[in-house]
Formats: structure tokens, sequence, C-alpha cells
């Protein structure tokens, strides 16, 4: 990158800026009106989920007119979810923001604004950012970090070319994500059509509590957990089995000494495994190791031969936004083994469940070619931006 001339981000910016939050100047969401963008509505690759927008009324808009969004401004996350970007089109104005998110007005001239944005995700401005941390647990960026960053400017064709490249290869991994949550959708309507909503149950199957159906224990985590790790016995927290939808998990990020057995749950290959509490409710995995289990998960072992464990999973899955209204209320949504001992769920014919299970996993072998898929294109994409950006 040192052939080309580096620039400061507010060199060739006519403005930097932030937005607010609406009720700290006096005014309230919105049931309708401006569009108010916050970064749980930007995707990790710059798309606007625009179903996640609040609103605010003109009035409001006005009075923040600073934070005013234009077509073509680059937002940038400098807090929280730090460096997610994504360029404002017209499909989303009027809008707003707040101040999660830094507004990059790029002048007009020899400057693509999807070459800025990334150059925004590379490791190449990350590194800067890691320079400012400096022992900070959680970096907030300010508007000068913003401005005095520093980037590499090539002349506009190459920009242009630097920003088709990606863009066609970003392409290609959304359209593989976009196969993976068509099948994740197939199980879901396969699972409505066979059965329908089992909450409602309008057809009418039999209905057994799971403390019938299964023995559901709840696990332990030993304390202080920095004197238990380092042992060979595998440790399963919430957070290795949050992402995607797998029927499976099948490795720990942390293992721990045997005494830590003692004080935690440990259950055995094959067992499903269930998130009761927080914003993590109604995860399910099956097992396929022997492992102790954190004291956020319950332990599902069936007992009846009229229960296939797959259908159970999804049948949970299916439930989940049952389970955050009826959680009792608090913080945080939490479901202990008395209340989930009591829920009732529907049982189905086995051979239906079997039916069931058998597309399923004809379902998870096409997805696990899929996310071969996936890995590749952005190996592929990662590959890239190294060459553009290091």
């Amino acid at each position: 990158m040192s052939k080309w001339k580096m620039v400061k981000l507010g060199d060739i910016a006519s403005l930097i800026t932030k937005g607010t939050t609406p009720t700290t100047i006096g005014f309230q969401f919105e049931d309708i009106g401006v569009n108010f963008v916050k970064i749980e509505s930007i995707t990790e690759t710059g798309m606007f989920i625009k179903d996640k927008f609040q609103y605010i009324s003109t009035e409001c808009n006005d009075k923040m007119k600073r934070s005013i969004l234009c077509e073509n401004d680059i937002l940038f996350s400098i807090a929280g979810a730090l460096g997610r970007t994504a360029i404002v089109d017209a499909s989303i104005l009027p809008a707003n923001t707040n101040q999660a998110l830094a507004i990059i007005r790029i002048s007009k001239g020899n400057i693509d604004y999807k070459y800025i944005q990334l150059t925004l995700k590379s490791s190449f401005v990350y590194r800067q950012f890691q320079k400012q941390k400096q022992g900070v647990a959680q970096l907030n960026l300010s508007l000068k970090n913003i401005s005095d960053l520093e980037i590499p400017l090539p002349p506009l064709d190459i920009q242009k070319h630097i920003a088709d490249t990606l863009d066609k290869a970003q392409e290609i991994i959304n359209g593989h994500k976009k196969q993976l949550e068509e099948l994740d959708n197939l199980i879901k309507a396969t699972f409505y059509d066979m059965f329908g909503d089992p909450i409602v149950n309008k057809k009418e199957w039999k209905e057994h509590k799971l403390g019938d159906m299964c023995t559901i224990v709840r696990g332990g985590s030993p304390r202080p957990i920095e004197k238990y790790l380092g042992g060979t016995i595998p440790w399963i927290k919430i957070g290795d089995a949050t992402k995607g939808d797998d029927l499976y998990l099948t490795s720990t990020k942390e293992h721990i000494i045997e005494d830590g057995i003692k004080k935690s749950r440990y259950i055995k290959s094959g067992s499903m495994i269930f998130a009761n509490c927080g914003v993590s409710l109604g995860f399910a995995r099956i097992i396929t190791f022997d492992g102790c289990i954190h004291d956020g998960w319950l332990a599902f072992d069936i007992k009846s031969d009229k229960l296939n464990n797959i259908f159970l999973l999804k049948q949970l899955n299916e439930m989940t936004e049952h389970f955050r209204r009826t959680a009792p209320s608090g913080t945080q949504p939490n479901l202990n083994t008395s209340i989930m001992k009591n829920i009732k769920i529907i049982v189905p014919p086995l051979y239906l469940q079997e039916k069931f299970t058998s597309i399923v996993l004809n379902i998870e072998e096409q997805k696990s070619i899929v996310k071969q898929s996936i890995t590749e294109s952005e190996t592929l994409f990662n590959s890239l931006m190294s060459k553009y950006f290091d």
C-alpha cells in the first residue's frame, strides 16, 4: 500500500459528525416517521435491516439537523460493535442516527465511496484503532480518531477496481448465506406443515409434560472458573453453541480439570442441552461428546420411547418466543427445571417424528455443503482484503 499516497480521512471528508439520542433532547420515539438508524440495524456486511429502524418525528429530525443523513454518507460505528459500516442509499431517506454511529461525508471528486467503506473494514484501519485502545476494555472512538485515520488513496480507476472486485466476492458470500437461510426456513416450514404450531396444537396431537418424557437437570459452574480451567474435560459454555442453527455441538473452546466435575454437571454424549435464560434462551444442541455444562444450560435425557431427540430439539426451537413470553418477569427471562418439567409438548406418532428427522438430516447435509462454500468464499474475500489493504 505504500506505493499509493496516504491521506487522513478528515482531509477528504466535508463532514465527520455523529447524532444523539432523541430522549436526551426531549423527544420520544414514534410508531412511524423519519427512519432512525442504530448499530443493530446494520449488518456486518453493511446492509440495512429496515425492520430494525426506529422512528422519530419530523420536528425531532429538524432539531437534530447536524445528523440528518444524506445519500452516500458512510456510517461507521464508534461504540459497541466497533467498525460496522454502511453507505446510505436513497431508499432509507429521510433518516437520522445516534451518537454510536459516525457520519462520514466524503467530498465530491476522484473518490469512490464504496472503496472508502471497504478501507474502513480493513485490518489496516483496525490496527490503527488498536493503538488507541491502550488497555481500555471497551474502546469507544472519538470523531477526532475517525478524522485522523490514515488510509491509502490510489487513483480513482484502481479504487473502482478494488471496490468492484470485493463487491463481487461479497455477493458470492451473500448468495451462499441466502441459500443457508432458505434451507433453515425449509426445516421450519416442514415442521409446521407436518405438525402445525405446537403451542396451538390445532392438529390435536397427544400432549405430555416435558418432565414425563425427559430427565431434566441444570448445569453448574465451578467458581472461580479460572481455578478449574486447563484440564481435559470439555467445558460447555453458552458461547460454544449460540451461533447458527446446527443440530450438534461437536467441540468446546475450553476444558476443565477433573475436580471441576464435582462443582458442575457432567453429561453424556447424545444429551440435548437447552439455554434456559437471557438473550440465548431457546438455543438447543445435541452434544456429541461427554462434558460438563455451564449453569446457563439445562440438559435433557429422553426417557420415553415415544420421543425423538431431533424432533424435540426442533419443537423447542419453535417454542422459543412462547418461552420468552411465559418466563418469570425479571431483568432476563429464566426458565428453571421446575418450569420446564411442566411445559407441555406435542408428541405425534413416532413414525412421523422419524420421517421429519430424516428430512432434517437430508437438509443438514445440504447445509454442510453450503457452509463449506461460505468458508471458501470468505477465505477468498479475506485474502483479497489483505492483498489490497495490508
